[in-house]
């Protein structure tokens, strides 16, 4: 019975982990019910939904752009996909620190400022307070495809540096350009260039080596009741 209930209890704390993990793939498909409860916002002149959710470490986008599709063809596929973070702590809208990440086929979809690197064929800009940095951080995570037939982008960018807390609000705008118009996100940011997408920050997700070390744990204080009972 102890050893049962040991290996029941170590379950439970292996899966109260493993239920606090992100599980978002930024493979740039959207599964079924992958977004659920994501904050979701129109981007504009009809060109497909925006999901958005943060914790402590990232926050996560996922932009189902169906009007632009494969059938554009090549000339379409160098327009820019955007991204802007910015965090606030009152009300008003996003003051103090922002991030952003841009990827086109080439600089010139951003202005021609200079590039952080190329990520999965793409010129990326990754900015620091507007500032371009010199690489993309290891731990930022981008992917897009045409695997339905209309663009798909996938995201998960960093947010240490904005000094994220769970509870704050993140107020996120950017711009998808394509064939030749840009469609915001929130759709409503056009209007006054204050309608930004505010998001709020949940509570970390666990790290994998605090998962590991759960597990470890509670194996071992298993291990050790079997060796006591043989003794007894």
């Amino acid at each position: 019975m102890i050893k049962r209930a040991l290996l029941t209890t170590t379950l439970a704390i292996i899966g109260a982990a493993s239920s606090m993990a992100n599980t978002f793939a930024i493979d740039g498909t959207i599964s079924a019910g992958e977004w659920a409860g994501a904050a979701t916002y129109t981007i504009g002149n009809g060109a497909g939904t925006a999901y958005l959710s943060a914790d402590t470490n990232f926050i996560y986008g996922a932009f189902d752009i169906t009007g632009w599709t494969a059938g554009m063809g090549a000339g379409s596929q160098g327009d820019l996909l955007g991204f802007g973070v910015w965090k606030a702590n009152d009300s008003y809208g996003p003051t103090g620190t922002g991030v952003e990440f841009q990827q086109s086929t080439t600089a010139a979809g951003w202005g021609n400022d200079g590039s952080s690197g190329t990520m999965n064929g793409l010129e990326s800009a990754f900015r620091i307070d507007t500032v371009l940095q010199g690489a993309i951080p290891g731990s930022l995570e981008a992917m897009d495809s045409f695997a339905t037939g209309h663009r798909v982008w996938e995201v998960m960018i960093p947010v240490s540096s904005l000094g994220v807390n769970a509870g704050d609000t993140l107020w996120v705008v950017g711009g998808i350009n394509y064939n030749g118009g840009v469609h915001w996100y929130p759709d409503t940011f056009p209007a006054n260039y204050t309608g930004y997408a505010p998001v709020v920050v949940d509570a970390a997700a666990t790290p994998e080596p605090s998962y590991f070390g759960v597990l470890a744990l509670g194996l071992g204080g298993f291990v050790m009741v079997v060796r006591r009972r043989k003794r007894a």
